[in-house]
């Protein structure tokens, strides 16, 4: 499998790109990037520079697609520094996405990761056993989230922004969008 070498192959290709060269990935399972947050990472990257490295691979020539590290990418950018520290990978599009969709980073909403689940499973590499064992979740757990991919849009978002919890948004779940619409 590719990812076995992979800490190997990072020892050896740290480089310094220039962050107008990078571009994100729809493989990234967060799509909402707490400001707050990422303001108090300028800061620190201010402070400190980048402490670790991003990873990205290559796209074109000098055009990268980041595989991880997408909230120290943009907080660098909101440091005002023109490059970052980044581990270039030669990966296929599978691996990248099977990294990127770490989710046990932080700030993972409920969401976003019954969004990844979903992906990956309808890629076909993957069923809910195979997702308990990469992620370490019990079964019980991937089923759970991936039952929030069947929310209405306006629930989700109520569960995206910490308005309604888990617990209410798998009772939710178990009913049709008319009823949802009407919970709603």
């Amino acid at each position: 499998m590719e990812t076995m070498n992979i800490q190997s192959v990072a020892e050896k290709n740290i480089v310094s790109v220039v962050l107008a060269d990078i571009q994100g990935s729809n493989y990234n399972p967060r799509k909402n990037f707490d400001v707050a947050s990422l303001a108090e990472l300028a800061e620190s990257i201010r402070q400190q520079g980048v402490l670790q490295p991003i990873g990205v691979r290559p796209i074109a020539e000098n055009r990268f697609e980041i595989i991880f590290g997408e909230r120290r990418y943009r907080a660098s950018l909101m440091a005002g520094l023109e490059e970052i520290p980044a581990i270039v990978l030669n990966v296929s599009d599978e691996t990248a996405e099977e990294m990127a969709e770490n989710l046990q980073r932080k700030d993972v909403t409920p969401i976003e990761e019954a969004n990844a689940y979903q992906r990956l499973i309808e890629s076909g590499r993957h069923d809910i056993q195979s997702l308990a064992m990469q992620f370490g979740k019990n079964e019980t757990y991937i089923r759970t989230r991936l039952k929030f991919v069947s929310l209405i849009p306006e629930i989700a978002e109520l569960l995206e922004k910490d308005e309604i919890t888990i617990s209410v948004a798998s009772e939710i779940c178990r009913y049709g969008e008319d009823i949802q619409r009407e919970v709603f």
